[in-house]
């Protein structure tokens, strides 16, 4: 059963790999092709457990040992495929390459230092007191380390994607979070594997490792294309989103007080008589094309005159046009949802978040305000 299973998730493992690398739907594309490296890894891992207790010829079991090595490949290709869902312009550099150094001095020692006969990953490193060190157990440790710097990466990103966008459905990468928490219990189960031999662990464990990659399929097969920029727009919205205005030391204005105060007429303009904020796609580039300026001087502009990111700006008046249609009577025509998504918002959710955050009470709440006067 437990044969069966791993060799199950070993394939789950491949096809998604597959997938991801050749996916069809042409999205995030550099990422993705990191992300299937990352899960062909783990298959090979998977591969490795059905077959090690199984073969007894001495070089297939090379075979798998070298095959095993890969596994210190998982945490760099991990945090490279983070990296590039979360750079809009994220290219592969020498510094890169550092991430690697771990799997590069694990061959070069495997290949050069120790004879072919003796397995690098089983070398002892230390005794305390029943447990046992070797060589493999430094890997779910260095792939944990790896696990909580890519989430508070996701964490920093869906922070700083409101200074360029209003809504936020789809794209803030939560699904890789989800996929970061199911890693972090599968590592779990390899620490116990590894080290403690925990036997009712060990006996989940294949149960365990298949349902994990079955719903790391379902989270990776669902996403979003995280940028949706023009490609002359990737490079300004990336340096925004790495150093917000906000966040930039003092310096001289962008704009002088003439280019600020036509900016400023402008934007008035689209918000108040256009009412552009009621486009639910709205971003922060498709408002500079509005105004005709940069993206740079849009981000200035908004965060200058009105002291806030772009995110809060929009939804404000997305709020201010929801209160509007409640105070008209216009729930009578139209539930909650029509009022959400006729002032601008995507989702109810999100509607009800920013209605509570900037109105100070749920729209349900309004209502009964309302009723009261």
């Amino acid at each position: 059963m437990n044969f069966f299973l791993m060799c199950i998730s070993c394939g789950e493992c491949f096809l998604l790999s597959f997938i991801l690398f050749s996916h069809p739907l042409r999205q995030n594309q550099a990422a993705n092709r990191w992300l299937a490296c990352f899960i062909f890894i783990m298959g090979t891992a998977f591969l490795g457990i059905s077959l090690s207790n199984r073969i007894e010829i001495y070089h297939l079991r090379v075979f798998i040992g070298w095959m095993n090595s890969l596994q210190f490949l998982l945490s760099p290709f991990l945090f490279l495929s983070i990296l590039f869902f979360v750079e809009p312009v994220k290219v592969f550099s020498k510094r890169d390459i550092l991430h690697f150094i771990p799997f590069i001095a694990f061959v070069s020692l495997q290949a050069f230092v120790l004879s072919a006969k003796r397995d690098l990953m089983t070398v002892t490193l230390f005794e305390a007191g029943n447990f046992v060190f070797f060589i493999r157990d430094l890997l779910p440790f260095q792939f944990i380390g790896y696990i909580i710097v890519s989430y508070f990466l996701l964490i920093r990103h869906k922070i700083n994607l409101k200074w360029i966008i209003a809504s936020d459905k789809g794209i803030t990468l939560d699904w890789l979070r989800h996929f970061l928490v199911i890693l972090a219990v599968l590592v779990v189960f390899w620490i116990n594997d590894g080290i403690f031999g925990e036997p009712t662990l060990l006996t989940a464990m294949p149960i365990i490792y298949t349902a994990s990659v079955f719903f790391l399929s379902y989270y990776a097969i669902r996403q979003g294309t995280v940028f949706v920029f023009e490609k002359k727009d990737l490079e300004a919205v990336s340096q925004i989103m790495e150093t917000p205005i906000k966040q930039q030391a003092p310096k001289v204005s962008r704009l002088s007080m003439e280019q600020l105060n036509a900016y400023a007429q402008k934007l008035d303009h689209l918000m108040i008589e256009e009412k552009l904020y009621l486009d639910n796609k709205l971003n922060l580039t498709m408002l500079a094309d509005r105004i005709g300026a940069s993206v740079h001087d849009t981000s200035f502009l908004v965060n200058t005159l009105k002291g806030e990111n772009f995110y809060a700006f929009i939804n404000q008046w997305r709020v201010e046009e929801a209160k509007r249609l409640l105070r008209t009577g216009k729930m009578d025509k139209l539930n909650m949802n029509g009022i959400a998504f006729g002032s601008g918002f995507n989702s109810k959710t999100a509607f009800n978040m920013a209605f509570k955050k900037y109105a100070g009470c749920s729209p349900s709440g309004y209502i009964k305000q309302l009723k009261l006067e």
